[in-house]
């Protein structure tokens, strides 16, 4: 038997847990991010924090190493280290900032935004093959349940920018991102 738990009437609906329905999801969660981290270094030798850094960096042109820390949650003298090794790499430039000489700002190269177009097919060939038993009436369904999960688990901008740190913005551009979305609403 499947065990339930149901709130009392005091007790606010975010509680309301099937405890099969969320392990289900906790474990499709590691599926596919296993899956990714897979694919990721079969296409590109790199592992989650590079192929997180050069999407957030080839996204957002100009990102500091501070603000990349941040987004990655590593030490700044890890994301320094990550930074000096793409930038060997010919994936990424670091140049002196016009507002502040003392801050390096970041960008893709060429070869850097071409790695970032194979982590994104990546992702997306799993995502495609997790989503693949769907039937098409499920889609707008699974959407709207998305969406709302979403919502509830940003906190603020901090977790905004590491949630969306390898999304696709070709396919959820901020302006209807619910994750920007529950971002720009905590910052009110």
């Amino acid at each position: 038997m499947v065990a339930e738990r149901f709130p009392s009437p005091e007790v606010p609906c975010l509680m309301q847990t099937n405890n099969r329905t969320a392990n289900l999801l906790g474990a499709l969660a590691l599926a596919v991010t296993d899956e990714f981290y897979l694919a990721i270094r079969k296409r590109t030798s790199g592992g989650p924090s590079e192929a997180a850094a050069l999407v957030k960096i080839a996204t957002w042109p100009n990102e500091t190493i501070d603000s990349l820390s941040r987004i990655l949650r590593l030490s700044a003298a890890g994301t320094t280290r990550l930074v000096d090794r793409l930038v060997r790499e010919g994936l990424v430039r670091r140049e002196v900032s016009d507002a502040d000489r003392r801050e390096r700002r970041l960008s893709a190269t060429e070869a850097g935004r071409a790695r970032v177009a194979a982590i994104l097919a990546a992702r997306r060939d799993v995502l495609d093959r997790a989503l693949s038993q769907l039937e098409a009436q499920d889609w707008n369904v699974l959407e709207q349940l998305l969406e709302r999960m979403l919502t509830v688990m940003t906190s603020d901008r901090e977790t905004c920018d590491h949630t969306c740190r390898l999304c696709d913005l070709d396919d959820c551009p901020p302006d209807i991102c619910p994750v920007e979305k529950a971002a720009l609403e905590k910052d009110r």
